[in-house]
């Protein structure tokens, strides 16, 4: 049976602990997993990396990671391992130029991204003989996963849900939550792997990307609205964060969908936290802990993190 749904917001101080909460597990969490790498061709002659953990089982979760992050990501070992645990196959993705090599095309990706994410679902998964796929996504990859179930038309039977766990659901609150200067050590450490990234693609594209503007991007909002909208064609930052801001999709899902939101995550503002839209729709979950940070859920000592069990938990609630 699938948890009962929370509606109503707690009172709750929101940024309590948020960064040793996030922080903790990023610097201390060991996780050792073996995975098996397939590089699959995407319909626009770019490729993608996939990182599997195949044991046999009838059922995958697919695995999404956040900004800059990739399959081998603390969250996303910690889930293959959690997966591992409970039986379940996993499949974690590498989203263009994640993987430690750029993507061919100059289009990469963003939180509003499904495309590759139905490839994968459609043409890589359809055929290997899962009789349930559970969706899992962490914060940028929540957003892609949460879009998908709102809006991809038909969505195989036999992807039976998801789960997204810290999630950016209102872009633009979250991109000036980032500009804070109490989150400048997240944003320092995103824009410089961002930066590198878009030196490479100005080599295979020479003289598409004003990197002499980077300077004078001092907001994310600028960032977004000078270089992801090329990268991505958008018309402006405003036109992605619609398209990209999980909250506009969540009224379409139309399969269990479990929201895992922290209270105290540092990333988030109160449009992140979509009560009204969960009330609204009976398919869509949303538990909002009081502590956990971003993508954190864990402590010393714990073999599974908050989100990892609350998710497996969640899907096998889906199965019986």
């Amino acid at each position: 049976m699938v948890e009962s749904k929370q509606v109503r917001p707690p009172n709750v101080d929101v940024r309590h602990g948020g960064h040793w909460h996030t922080l903790l597990p990023f610097l201390f969490r060991q996780v050792s997993v073996t995975t098996v790498r397939q590089r699959i061709s995407t319909p626009d002659d770019d490729f993608l990396d996939l990182d599997w953990a195949v044991e046999g089982h009838n059922r995958l979760a697919i695995l999404c990671h956040g900004l800059e992050g990739n399959s081998q990501s603390q969250y996303m070992r910690g889930m293959v391992r959690a997966c591992h645990d409970k039986k379940w196959d996993a499949l974690a993705i590498n989203f263009r130029s994640c993987s430690g090599e750029i993507n061919k095309r100059l289009h990469m990706y963003h939180h509003g991204e499904t495309g590759d994410l139905q490839y994968i679902v459609d043409k890589v998964v359809a055929d290997m003989g899962y009789s349930q796929v559970a969706l899992v996504g962490f914060s940028l990859g929540g957003n892609v996963i949460l879009k998908y179930l709102g809006t991809v038309r038909p969505i195989p039977e036999w992807v039976i849900g998801g789960a997204a766990i810290s999630v950016p659901g209102h872009l633009a609150s979250s991109a000036a939550a980032l500009d804070e200067w109490q989150n400048q050590i997240y944003s320092l450490r995103f824009r410089l792997s961002l930066r590198k990234k878009l030196k490479q693609k100005n080599d295979q594209y020479p003289g598409v990307l004003p990197l002499h503007k980077l300077q004078s991007c001092k907001t994310w909002y600028d960032f977004d609205n000078t270089f992801t909208t090329i990268i991505n064609s958008f018309k402006s930052a405003d036109e992605y964060y619609a398209q990209g801001s999980a909250n506009n999709f969540l009224k379409g899902i139309e399969r269990p969908s479990l929201i895992i939101n922290a209270l105290n995550d540092p990333f988030l503002r109160p449009p992140s936290y979509p009560f009204q839209l969960a009330q609204d729709n009976a398919y869509v979950h949303l538990k909002t802990p009081a502590k956990g940070g971003h993508v954190g859920f864990w402590y010393p000592g714990q073999r599974h993190s908050y989100a990892e069990e609350k998710s497996l938990s969640f899907f096998e609630g889906l199965s019986t």
